[in-house]
């Protein structure tokens, strides 16, 4: 990112940066301010307000579609007020160009919205899985929860990286990484991070609508869970 772009992105403000995407709409392609040749795929939500911070979801396609998870998880993204983008460059390697398109969504979707930092979730099928699990290592920053589809971690990371990480894991049926996802689960529960694994009848794809909203479910219960733990543990230490 040149410099001339880091002072755009900081002195603009969020309000006119956002003010011509959408709401309750797919914006398909919107591109970085700070990298050019960077781009996504957004939906931001009707009930998107500028001044308090919103969870977001950063989605990985392994074919660099990112239209494709936002359309899935626009549902609820809408029910539950989350941001969605997905990545156009992110693709199943090599590791720097994921890197870098990472990189560019984190910096443009935190110049143009109000993000919640405490609730940056990701999403990815296939390689894009497995970018996904490692975004939060990728850019050092901790992920409230990863929805991994059709393929596992990285080979540059571990189950115990993603200790306490919730974790929902979608499969096909006929899919080639069914006993990769059935292991990963198996390891994640033996050290005690919140998982579950869903099953659908098919092969190695993006899940259906109703399992896209089921995790956002699942990882919203889990986010009210850990709220409720420590508001219980402060009110212990009165």
């Amino acid at each position: 990112m040149t410099i001339t772009a880091w002072v755009l992105l900081l002195l603009a403000p969020l309000s006119s940066l956002a003010e011509d995407l959408p709401r309750g709409g797919l914006s398909p392609r919107v591109a970085c301010l700070g990298d050019a040749e960077q781009s996504y795929a957004l939906y931001l939500p009707t009930g998107y307000r500028p001044d308090r911070p919103n969870p977001i979801l950063f989605c990985f396609d392994p074919g660099g579609n990112g239209g494709i998870p936002v359309a899935l998880f626009r549902e609820g993204a809408e029910k539950f007020g989350w941001i969605v983008v997905g990545s156009h460059n992110s693709r199943n390697g090599p590791w720097e160009a994921v890197l870098r398109a990472a990189r560019a969504l984190w910096l443009d979707t935190h110049a143009r919205f109000a993000v919640d930092d405490g609730r940056v979730y990701a999403a990815g099928f296939s390689g894009g899985a497995r970018a996904a699990c490692g975004l939060g290592k990728m850019l050092s920053v901790r992920l409230a929860g990863v929805i991994g589809c059709g393929a596992g971690l990285p080979e540059w990371l571990e189950p115990a990286d993603m200790d306490g990480v919730p974790w929902f894991g979608t499969a096909g049926l006929r899919d080639f990484n069914f006993q990769e996802m059935q292991e990963l689960e198996r390891s994640l529960r033996r050290q005690g991070s919140p998982c579950l694994l869903r099953l659908f009848h098919g092969s190695h794809a993006w899940p259906p609508a109703k399992l896209a909203l089921e995790a956002m479910a699942w990882l919203e219960e889990r986010y009210t869970d850990s709220v409720h733990d420590e508001e219980s543990v402060s009110g212990r230490t009165k």
